[in-house]
Order: C-alpha cells, then sequence, then structure tokens
C-alpha cells in the first residue's frame, strides 16, 4: 500500500483522537462502534474484558456489569435510560457516574448520515466541588431550604429533613412545600396555636415577613428566615431560638448570625437558580427563562408597553455542520449569538431556544419599529461573514414577529405565534420576516400545524404523556387483559384524548415517537406482571406504517431483549392498515414477533373497507371488534351480519374474538348469544393510569 494511503490515514486518526483529553466513540446507523480513543478505555476500564470493542452495539457496551452500577439504585432502569438519552443524541449534557468514583458529562449528537458521535468529559473535580458545598450546607445545623418561585422544593439540607422526619413527612425534589407543611402540621411537628396564615407565610407567601417566628410542639421555638431572590427563587434557613427567647440579647445575636447565612446561602441558590436558566453552549438566557420574562411581563399592569417576540431560525445551517462538523457549527453559533447581541438594544433580552434557533424580546415599540428591527438585522446577518475552521459563512435568517395581548396571553402562546409565523418565512422562501397576522390563510394553517407540533413534542419532551389501562375481561367478567390507552396532559386544556392529537400526529409525522414512548411504558407494565407471576397481559396499538419502519423494528426487538420474558405479558394490535400501500411489508416482522411468544390482533376489525382484505394478508392469532359494530348491533342488521361473519371467520381459522365498546348489559346479552366470549368497554372498566390498574 503507498505511503499516505487509507491505513495510513486510519493510523493518523487514532492517533490523534489518542491526544484528546476527552473520551470518544462514533457509532454508525446499526449502533455499532467504529472506533474509539484511549481515553474511552481509561474512563471506563471494565470493558477491557470484552477485547476488541469495535463492531459492538452501544447496548452491549452499556451493559456490561461494572462498578458504575452500585452508585445507581436500578441499574436496569439506569441502563434504560442510558439508552434513551444515546438513541435520543441531541447533543444536550448529561452526567453519569464513573467506577472510580467519578463522574463525566457526556454529548451525543448524529451524524449527517445517521451514526452517533459521544464525547466523554471528566468533571470529577466540579462534581467535588458542588458535592463540598452540598455537603458544607448539610453540614450546617440550621434547617436551610431553596423553594422556586412556585413554591416547589429546590434543595433541603439534613437538618431540615431530619425536622419533618420525625411527622413522617419528606422533602423531596419537585414537591410543593406548602403541602408538606400542611402534612407536617396533621403529623403534630406545630404548636396547637399554628394557623393556616402562619403556614402560608413559612411557604413564602409575598407578604410574608423576612422573619417568623413558629412555635413546635415539643415546647421549641424556630426563626424562619426568608430571602427572595431576584429570580423569584425563595432561600429560608429555620434556626432553633428556643434559649434566646427566653433571652432577648442572645436573640439579637442569633438574628444577626441567620442574615449572614441567609445571605451566603442565597449567593449559592443565586448560582444554582442561574445555571438552570441558562444555555450551556452561548451563556444566553434559554427557553425557560424566556417563558419567565414574558409571564412576569404579562403579570404586570397593564400598562406597559407593546410586547414583540421575534422568532429566529438560521436559514439551512445544517449545511454548516456538514461542511465542518458539529463542533465548529456550535462555535459559529457561539459567533452568531454575540452578533445578534451587538445588533440588538442593550435591553433586548436574547434567548436560544435550541438548536439554530433563538429568540429576541421587544419592549417599548410599535409595530413598524418591530418590523424595522427585524428586517435590519435580517439585512446585517446577510452582509456578516462567520469564520469558522478556515472557511467563511454567509448566513440568513428567517424571522417570525408576533406581539402580545388578549386577556389568554402567555409566554407559550406568544411563542407558538411567533413560530408560526417563522415557518411560514421559512415557506414563503427564508430571508425575510413575516408578521404574525391571523388573516392570512396561510399563517392560519401554519399555526394549527405549529401549534399542535409544540403541544405534542412538548408532551414528549416533558413526559407529559399518560398511559391508561382497560382491561378486557371474559364471559365471568374475570379480567384476562388490559389495552394500553394515550392521553395528553399538555397544562393548557386539561386532559386530551387520542382523538384529538393523534390525527395531528399522523399528519406531523409524530406517530413513530408516539407508538415508541407506548411501547417502552407498556413493556415495563408487561414484564412487571411475568415477574409477579400474573397470567395477565398489556395490549399495545401500534400503526401499520410504523409496524413497516425498519427503524422501529431494531428498537422494538432491542426492549424486548432488555426484558427477557416479557412476551408472555405482552400483544399487539395492528391499527390503521390503510396507512400503507402493500401489509406485505410489515408480514415478516410480525412473524418474527409471533415467533418471540407475542400474540398478534388485528384491531378495528370491521371499520373500513380492508378488514377482510388485512386479516388474509397478515398473520394474526385474532380480531378485535369496532366499538361502532358493537354500538350499532342491535339496531343495524348490517352490523349484526358483519357481527356474526367476524365470529364465524375466528370460529374458522381458530382466532381469538373481542368485541370492543361494550357499555350496557342488552349489548352483553347479544354478543353472548351470538357467541362472543371476551369483551372490552365502559361497562366492565373504565380507563384507569396504568399504575393505579395494576395495584
Amino acid at each position: 500500500m503507498p505511503l499516505g494511503g487509507p491505513r495510513r490515514r486510519d493510523v493518523d486518526l487514532r492517533e490523534t483522537l489518542d491526544f484528546l483529553s476527552d473520551g470518544f466513540a462514533l457509532f454508525d446507523t446499526d449502533d455499532r462502534l467504529v472506533v474509539h480513543n484511549a481515553r474511552f478505555i481509561e474512563l471506563f476500564p471494565f470493558l477491557s474484558v470484552l477485547g476488541d470493542l469495535e463492531g459492538l452495539n452501544f447496548f452491549a457496551l452499556a451493559s456490561v456489569p461494572c462498578g458504575e452500577w452500585s452508585r445507581v439504585p436500578d441499574p436496569d432502569a439506569y441502563v434504560a435510560e442510558r439508552m434513551r438519552r444515546h438513541h435520543r443524541a441531541d447533543g444536550e449534557p448529561f452526567d453519569i457516574p464513573l467506577e472510580n468514583g467519578g463522574w463525566v458529562r457526556v454529548r451525543e449528537r448524529r451524524t449527517p448520515t445517521g451514526g452517533i458521535v459521544s464525547t466523554w468529559t471528566d468533571i470529577s473535580e466540579l462534581k467535588e466541588v458542588e458535592q463540598t458545598l452540598r455537603d458544607a450546607i448539610d453540614g450546617i445545623g440550621e434547617g436551610f431550604i431553596l423553594l422556586s418561585p412556585e413554591g416547589r422544593i429546590v434543595l433541603a439540607n439534613a437538618s431540615m429533613s431530619r425536622l419533618f422526619a420525625k411527622v413522617g413527612v419528606a422533602l423531596p425534589p419537585g414537591a410543593r412545600f406548602d403541602t408538606a407543611l400542611e402534612a407536617a402540621r396533621r403529623g403534630g411537628l406545630f404548636g396547637p396555636g399554628t394557623t393556616d396564615d402562619a403556614l402560608a407565610l413559612l411557604a413564602g407567601r409575598p407578604d410574608a415577613e423576612p422573619r417568623i417566628e413558629i412555635a413546635l410542639s415539643t415546647g421549641a421555638w424556630l426563626l424562619a428566615s426568608h430571602r427572595r431572590m431576584e429570580d423569584g427563587c425563595l432561600a429560608a434557613v429555620w434556626t432553633d431560638v428556643t434559649a434566646q427567647k427566653r433571652r432577648e440579647q442572645e436573640l439579637i445575636d442569633a438574628r444577626s448570625q441567620v442574615e449572614e447565612q441567609a445571605a451566603a446561602l442565597g449567593e449559592f441558590a443565586r448560582l444554582v437558580s442561574r445555571q438552570a436558566r441558562s444555555d450551556a453552549l452561548t451563556g444566553l438566557p434559554n427557553r425557560f427563562a424566556l417563558e419567565e420574562r414574558i409571564d412576569q411581563l404579562l403579570a404586570e399592569e397593564k400598562d406597559l408597553p407593546e410586547i414583540w417576540l421575534g422568532f429566529i431560525d438560521i436559514d439551512h445551517f445544517k449545511t454548516v455542520n456538514d461542511r465542518v462538523g458539529h463542533a465548529a457549527g456550535d462555535r459559529l453559533l457561539i459567533d452568531f449569538a454575540a452578533f445578534l447581541r451587538n445588533q440588538l438594544r442593550a435591553d433586548d433580552l436574547i434567548a436560544r431556544i435550541g438548536g439554530d434557533s433563538f429568540a429576541v424580546l421587544l419592549l417599548g415599540i410599535d409595530e413598524a419599529e418591530a418590523q424595522r428591527i427585524a428586517t435590519r438585522l435580517v439585512a446585517a446577518t446577510r452582509g456578516h461573514l462567520f469564520p469558522i475552521s478556515g472557511q467563511s459563512f454567509a448566513l440568513s435568517l428567517s424571522i417570525g414577529l408576533a406581539r402580545t395581548g388578549g386577556p389568554d396571553s402567555s409566554a407559550r402562546s406568544v411563542l407558538v405565534c411567533a413560530d408560526t409565523a417563522c415557518c411560514v418565512a421559512k415557506e414563503s422562501g427564508r430571508d425575510r420576516v413575516q408578521l404574525y397576522d391571523t388573516g392570512d390563510p396561510k399563517v392560519t394553517d401554519t399555526h394549527e400545524r405549529v401549534s399542535w407540533a409544540e403541544r405534542i413534542r412538548s408532551a414528549l419532551e416533558l413526559d407529559q404523556l399518560i398511559l391508561e389501562l382497560q382491561a378486557i375481561v371474559d364471559t365471568d367478567g374475570g379480567v384476562q387483559g388490559y389495552e394500553a390507552l394515550i392521553r395528553l396532559d399538555d397544562n393548557m386544556g386539561g386532559m386530551h384524548g387520542p382523538a384529538h392529537f393523534l390525527p395531528a400526529a399522523r399528519r406531523l409525522g409524530l406517530m413513530r415517537r408516539i407508538d415508541s414512548w407506548v411501547c417502552r411504558r407498556a413493556i415495563t407494565y408487561a414484564s412487571r406482571l411475568v415477574r409477579r407471576g400474573i397470567p395477565r397481559y398489556v395490549s399495545i396499538n401500534i400503526g401499520a406504517r410504523t409496524l413497516a419502519d425498519p427503524g422501529f423494528h431494531k428498537e422494538l426487538i432491542q426492549l424486548l431483549d432488555r426484558y427477557p420474558g416479557c412476551e408472555k405479558g405482552l400483544r399487539i394490535e395492528i391499527t390503521e392498515t390503510e396507512a400503507i400501500h402493500s401489509l406485505s411489508e410489515i408480514t415478516g416482522f410480525l412473524t418474527r414477533l409471533r415467533q418471540r411468544g407475542i400474540r398478534i390482533y388485528l384491531d378495528d376489525f370491521g371499520n373500513g373497507y380492508n378488514s377482510f382484505d388485512a386479516l388474509k394478508q397478515l398473520p394474526v392469532d385474532g380480531i378485535k371488534i369496532d366499538w361502532r359494530v358493537t354500538r350499532d348491533l342491535l339496531v343495524d342488521p348490517i352490523d349484526e351480519a358483519l357481527m356474526k361473519a367476524a365470529i364465524s371467520i375466528a370460529h374458522s381459522l381458530d382466532l381469538e374474538l373481542v368485541a370492543e365498546g361494550v357499555e350496557n348489559d342488552t349489548q352483553l346479552r347479544k354478543l353472548r348469544e351470538l357467541g362472543v366470549a371476551k369483551y372490552q368497554g365502559y361497562y366492565f372498566h373504565r380507563p384507569q393510569p396504568a399504575e393505579a390498574a395494576l395495584n
């Protein structure tokens, strides 16, 4: 082979990677390890038992038993979460423990070809500093608690936790402190004279005094010293002042000491709060900080000047990453953030929303001025060159402008409006400014898509989807299994059933993500039933289009491998068979699932024109009669004939048959008369949250 050929370049690449201080690994589209550096093995020495790692998939590497597992409460859950973050590969950093007691910060990104680049940065020293601060807080004799602006617990030290634990009340992060106070009062922590008003003051009511004295049922006294941070968080120190109550002079000294401690702890609280509101890459405020500021402005007096939000997308930014790589692309985003800052007024709030999307909050200007500023920014960007990695990039922007207004205006709603206008700008040719105008049909149509996309993506990212189970019973009413049903709680309009959001998800191409979410949840419940020896199953609805996706095949098989034996407690219902042109695309995968012990059902039988054709083509173990057929069984002779035909086919082919939508005794008697033996519907069981149904 000539000098400088492929083998030499491979050696050069490996030698270059070995000079990196961070661990590095590249996985191909099948999630197999292509290359790694020496630092990777130094961070994870237990992998050396596997020999040559190249060619192994990430799940095999993550599943090797190691000392890391001793540092997490549930190794299986740890591995599952690690796989979830790995496949997400969105570039967001997260921390994992090391076998030697240290920590690394992980960043994983997708390559243009679909592979994954992973880096591991040793942050053990940073973690030690953080732990030192936490140990210092835990070492304080006084109780300390940090509350979010909404009154939820961010951090409680050991002294505060021990105080509440005496009456069986825990103080976990995320819990509401006012709820914990009320539970502690019922448990007998406070003196008999403690009022609702006193508890509200302890919980940080806006008009609360900076220092509040409270009596305990033991006869002791506490001094609660509060400090409200600039970002709305509340730091409180609870000091035992029993002796000081008896000696006034000592009380004065103690108060001075408490104030000093509160100031020091307040500074720590500000640091923690600031990190939660900043974008790690650019240092700009993040989406959370932007929404918080908008909601704060909307909550103030109504005579505030107009509030305009500009949603900014860098056009075709993917081509930058394709040309110079994600690391250089990140540097370009940092430079663009600085450029953006220089182009706008000092009091304009600039935030990074995520990826190549930014936002600017403009106050005290009218519509014409807002459009002038946005148009000037588009022109300035077009005329500026950004030098990165020896190349110069000319960028263009698409900007959507929206103004807050109306009694129901909120940060989320104005963001959706601005995002909608930005989408219209991109669809109209990019490199332009678009005003959100409800009179524009393009804006109206795009708004509906963006609104549902925002709500569905937010539900997936914030885990706001809810899995409910509805029982499937036999002729004696005995529960045979459960059908998994999905709900969406978007915090904007209550609970949404699948009929509300699944049509939008199909139009937006989000069904694969939703189906994957349902599979992950349902398989854990099926595995739980099998481990407990309960002879029941969980049945999942999966669309035919998802079942035809090879990527989903791989994901589902990996999930099944992660929970050995779960197949006994799992069934799959095929829906939307009309969504793909040829059902033969999924027969091979269905056969593979049946060979693993999973029973397959054809759902919604009798609804539409292709039920019998689908039954002829697909390898199934049963059929589920559509609820509309059951509903009209007693009044429509066609539906009665359809039910009889389905029963006859099921008996002839030895298929299990379940009638959905059973809501009254008359329907049940008719179904029994026709020979149906399995039922599902409100007459037997209304859907319940999965945990409640299985307990």
